[in-house]
């Protein structure tokens, strides 16, 4: 069932946002799918900095899709930021170009707000089962696989989120450096009183295309950048704890069993 193309006068009631950099190996298969969508009440916001025209050209294919250029470019949360300003829609849902949604996903996206009218994560699958593409995505986002019931989570990863306009814009759109604006985004969220809310039904894959090197040096470089970021928001004190259990093989053994228990729903 095809999704139909909102006419120019109507004001559809979600936004989707796909920030878009060099995609053009996936942005193709992700617009296809989002016309695919069983929900129809949607427009699609593209923002594109691409230093060629690749994506472009691919995105100008898809007469319902809102492209938005730019000349410079512009990490993850400011073409969000830029996209939400030409949005419409009363509900903002943020994906990537490298994801693939499900027919269903945005009707379980919304379906899950409007039960509990709170920010609402959605499911990461992994496309494909290449051992590599596995790997990295067990790494990454092994918390949000599609399994287990809905609950409240403690992260916004912008890869499968939907956030009301209005809470979007009382924070102050996405904040801080290109790896940890989702975070920040999160925690701005809840300090407003949002809960952030798990959809496991609310399916997207997720196509790992990058290098083995690549990856790994941006989960160093985010790491980084998230531990600063963190010990910002915690007294020398617990600093202090949090570096004992560190070098301890406490904290090792922990997140590998939180990994192998959200692996083994």
């Amino acid at each position: 069932m095809s999704a139909p193309i909102q006419t120019e006068g109507s004001v559809p009631r979600v936004s989707v946002i796909i920030a878009a950099f060099n995609a053009h190996e996936t942005v193709e298969r992700c617009l296809e799918s989002l016309r695919a969508q069983t929900y129809a009440d949607f427009e699609i916001v593209l923002p594109d900095s691409s230093p060629g025209d690749e994506t472009a050209r691919i995105a100008e294919r898809f007469a319902d899709v809102h492209l938005v250029r730019s000349a410079t470019r512009l990490y993850p949360h400011e073409a969000r930021n830029r996209a939400a300003t030409r949005a419409r829609g009363e509900l903002l849902v943020s994906m990537d170009a490298d994801v693939y949604p499900h027919a269903d996903w945005l009707s379980e996206l919304v379906k899950e707000h409007d039960a509990s009218g709170q920010v609402i994560v959605g499911s990461l699958a992994c496309h494909g089962r290449r051992l590599r593409a596995l790997g990295m995505h067990f790494c990454k986002f092994a918390k949000f696989l599609p399994a287990g019931v809905p609950r409240r989570i403690d992260t916004a990863p912008t890869a499968n989120l939907l956030v009301r306009r209005a809470d979007f814009e009382r924070v102050g759109t996405m904040r801080g450096d290109r790896y940890v604006a989702d975070v920040t985004l999160g925690r701005d969220l809840e300090a407003i009183g949002r809960q952030l809310r798990f959809a496991t039904r609310a399916i997207v894959e997720h196509h790992h295309t990058g290098l083995i090197v690549k990856f790994f040096v941006e989960r160093y470089v985010r790491g980084a950048i998230f531990g600063r970021l963190r010990a910002t928001w915690m007294t020398p004190r617990s600093i202090a704890l949090h570096l004992a259990v560190s070098i301890l093989p406490i904290r090792m053994a922990r997140i590998a069993a939180l990994t192998f228990r959200y692996c083994a729903r």
